[in-house]
């Protein structure tokens, strides 16, 4: 017998807070504020949810990050890229995931956290790195800044 493997598809922000000033200094990584969430497991990560039938991937983040945090207005900037996971759902299924991940930024920095996150900081490049807990969410952040995104 064969199973087919579905593979569940996400979209994800790493989102940069811009001034609206636009000065010089926001663009540099080592003053510039990157938005993470925490979810009810205590893990930091990247506002990101599923793809729904129908909607494109821009159509996706834009709906997910509205959702997942209040923002209404990002600019959606670039693509970074994609990363592969497997995990164990609540039903004890093993399911695999793929996350693509863009580089937006808000003029903003009001937050309304969804239910399924239980807190949210603005925090620089280097400290988002040593919060983020999974190896992957790392790579996105740092192939972001490689490609000189931020």
């Amino acid at each position: 017998m064969v199973y087919a493997v579905t593979v569940e598809r996400s979209i994800g922000a790493v989102i940069k807070y811009q001034s609206p000033s636009n000065e010089d200094d926001t663009y540099r990584a080592e003053s510039a504020e990157f938005l993470l969430l925490r979810n009810r497991r205590g893990f930091w990560g990247f506002p990101q949810g599923h793809k729904e039938k129908g909607e494109t991937e821009i159509e996706t983040l834009k709906r997910e990050v509205a959702e997942e945090t209040g923002i209404e207005d990002i600019d959606i900037q670039s693509y970074i890229g994609r990363i592969r996971y497997s995990y164990f759902r609540a039903d004890g299924m093993k399911s695999n995931k793929e996350v693509t991940f863009y580089f937006a930024s808000s003029p903003s920095k009001l937050i309304k956290i969804s239910k399924e996150h239980e807190g949210f900081k603005w925090v620089t490049y280097s400290d988002a790195l040593s919060l983020l807990n999974h190896r992957q969410l790392i790579s996105i952040l740092i192939r972001g800044h490689r490609k000189g995104l931020y």
